[in-house]
């Protein structure tokens, strides 16, 4: 097993003929690679739409308009809304994943199975080129290396993230930019076409248009062409330039054009954003590496979202952040000691660290402080080193081409037994992404200690229960489900006590799912007792209030709302409706008439104010104001009828006729 200290060749310039003529026989590999990807993730097709899908696709109102949505997805940030408790949230320009959605609805329409087939197809495209890649890396190694190394890439099941779950598909587009632009790089090395620098500068670019992953190849193309080439420094750094050109055209351009970007990420997100200390910093950073490494060695269990307090804040007291501080030292000085021998295995460290990097906590906090999909593209560094292990365990040289057949057999047999099980937990893995709740549903038992994934399970089934409400379902049929709410909120809150969205939603979980009034105010007064800025909870504070005839102190509730966001016209409404119950009629009649210019297309203020004009007993008044209703809505059927039968018992026979066809037209039966 000499062959551990011999110094790997580096790749030539131009491939020689042997190699060129064994490419006509890499069609097998390629199908091999295809067919793997369908075998892994065949069974998405099956699934709908799942986390964050509505962002891309799904119920996603821009994607559904088809080709039309192309230049608004092109002339607008990724995401565009106001959270609640979270404030506006406007960043991120990433219109090439979802523009191919829109191309979706268009040929397709509503069919979240051709969209994850499409998901498959892309995986199959980066295993086909990521091995034609390693193929011209390692033109001295023994075929079987690269496609084991991609094989072994493409079954980890920490890759289910990103292929089972539509929304990632940027992930997907990223990493295929990021290899076609070293392609094109590598062509031009090889043909001296200067063309070619065009199309990987594209490539790169369309990348990062898809998501800033893609960011770290700056770092990767460098150390491609250092340890696969003999291209000289100083030309490998002046290639990069036209990459760092697209980069800052693709930063500044979006944000001349469509202004700042704001992203309000809360502490649940990421605790390292309330300015940790220097020792805190470094010690969670390394305790998020440690998890990267265990996730990649033993992928389970896993999660669709982490947060605080999945990964604790913790200092240099800590054994394991020493611990993991010293093994990735030592990693990095293995690689550094190697490479100035361009050994492979000096390259699969450099390749994962500079990967895992942008989310190690050092350079920026990300949200979730760890995620799965983080691990996507640094994966291809561990599999690389993997697959080195199995060939120097079982004493073969990967660089030699005619190795004992018994010898090469065991190699493969030894990456056959670490992809079958890496392979049915994939497959298993991806009937978790069926839709939203059925990936709750599996991952909440081993996500306990994170206050998001309980609030975002909680959300998202009191939704469900509230619709099943809606069509009818009795009550005591969705106790058992309102119970399951309930129970993950007051989880979240136990994790993160301050958490006002879920101290709120918690509130209205007792409120609408049980009826528990009391129970309700309770849990509304603890969410701006710890946001005192929470327009919602005093809204929701007043209408409790409201509907237990405790007027006194709905009105106080409703107007702190109303403070914080003075045109919430529910609100504004609710409050009108007490004004005039508790005798102040003129607060009523103005709050109603600032309805009418905020929102002049709705009926209920006229006739609020047609009401308050009749119990007067100014009947022309409150007529006029009940006609401009109608006016606004002219399906109103009980106002109609009301209006029709009024004109009827006066003796105009005109105008009751007029009210009554449009009550008629309404829909509903009239007498």
């Amino acid at each position: 097993m000499d062959f551990r200290n011999k110094k790997p060749s580096p790749a030539k310039a131009k491939p020689d003929k042997e190699v060129v003529v064994s490419k006509k026989s890499y069609a097998i590999y390629y199908l091999l690679i295809a067919a793997f990807a369908f075998v892994l993730y065949g069974n998405t097709i099956s699934n709908g739409y799942s986390l964050d899908d509505i962002y891309v696709t799904g119920k996603n109102p821009l994607t559904q308009q088809g080709f039309k949505a192309l230049p608004q997805i092109f002339g607008s940030y990724y995401i565009n809304l106001n959270a609640e408790e979270g404030g506006q949230h406007n960043f991120g320009y990433r219109p090439i994943a979802k523009a191919t959605f829109a191309i979706e609805w268009q040929i397709f329409g509503e069919n979240p199975g051709m969209s994850h087939f499409f998901n498959i197809l892309l995986y199959a495209l980066t295993g086909i080129l990521l091995f034609k890649l390693l193929r011209r890396f390692l033109s001295s190694y023994h075929v079987m290396f690269a496609f084991l190394a991609v094989l072994l890439f493409m079954a980890h099941p920490l890759h289910t993230e990103v292929v089972a779950s539509l929304k990632n598909r940027e992930e997907l587009l990223s990493f295929l930019g990021a290899l076609l632009a070293v392609s094109y790089f590598l062509k031009y090395h090889d043909t001296g076409k200067k063309i070619n620098i065009l199309w990987g500068t594209l490539a790169f670019g369309l990348g990062y248009l898809s998501k800033a992953n893609i960011m770290t190849f700056l770092a990767v193309i460098p150390l491609v062409f250092y340890f696969f080439t003999d291209l000289k420094p100083r030309k490998i750094l002046m290639m990069l330039i036209p990459l760092v050109l697209i980069l800052a055209a693709a930063v500044i351009i979006p944000r001349v054009l469509l202004g700042e970007t704001t992203r309000s990420m809360q502490f649940i997100e990421n605790p390292l954003l309330l300015g940790v200390g220097f020792a805190e910093r470094i010690g969670t950073s390394m305790m998020v590496l440690l998890f990267y490494l265990q996730k990649l060695v033993y992928p389970h269990p896993l999660g669709f979202y982490y947060g605080f307090d999945m990964i604790p804040v913790t200092g240099l007291g800590n054994v394991w952040v020493w611990v993991s501080l010293i093994l990735h030292l030592a990693l990095a000085g293995y690689a550094i000691y190697k490479i100035r021998e361009k050994h492979i295995l000096s390259f699969a460290i450099l390749f994962y660290l500079i990967n895992i990097s942008l989310f190690s906590n050092i350079i920026a906090p990300p949200t979730g402080i760890v995620a799965e999909r983080f691990l996507y593209i640094a994966s291809l560094g561990f599999c690389i080193a993997l697959v080195y292990g199995l060939f120097w365990l079982l004493g073969t040289d990967p660089r030699d081409l005619n190795p004992p057949k018994r010898k090469m057999n065991y190699v493969i047999l030894a990456a056959v037994i670490l992809a079958v099980p890496a392979t049915a937990k994939t497959i298993d893995r991806n009937a978790d992404w069926e839709s939203e709740l059925s990936l709750y549903a599996a991952d909440m038992p081993y996500l306990e200690n994170s206050a998001k994934a309980n609030f975002i399970y909680a959300t998202n089934l009191r939704t469900s229960v509230v619709e099943r409400l809606k069509a009818g379902v009795p009550r005591k049929q969705i106790v058992p489900d309102a119970q399951i709410c309930i129970r993950h909120f007051k989880q979240a809150v136990k994790v993160y006590p301050e958490y006002a969205d879920a101290w709120n939603n918690l509130g209205e979980s007792y409120l609408l799912l049980l009826n528990e009034a009391d129970s309700a105010i309770q849990y509304f007064e603890k969410a701006v007792e710890h946001n005192p800025g929470f327009t919602a909870a005093f809204y929701n504070l007043g209408y409790t209030y409201q509907v237990t005839d405790q007027a006194e102190k709905a009105i106080p509730n409703y107007e702190k709302a109303l403070e914080l966001q003075p045109y919430e016209v529910r609100a504004m409404s609710n409050l009108a409706m007490l004004y005039q119950k508790t005798g102040q009629t003129e607060k009523a009649i103005a709050l109603n008439e600032d309805i009418i210019l905020i929102e002049p297309s709705l009926d209920l203020p006229y006739i609020n104010l047609g009401t308050y004009a009749m119990r007067s007993g100014d009947a022309a008044k409150a007529l006029e104001y009940f006609e401009k209703a109608i006016q606004v809505n002219p399906n109103n059927f009980e106002l109609n009828m009301r209006l029709r039968n009024y004109y009827q018992k006066v003796g105009d026979t005109t105008k009751a006729d007029y009210f009554y066809e449009l009550a008629r037209r309404s829909g509903k039966p009239v007498n």
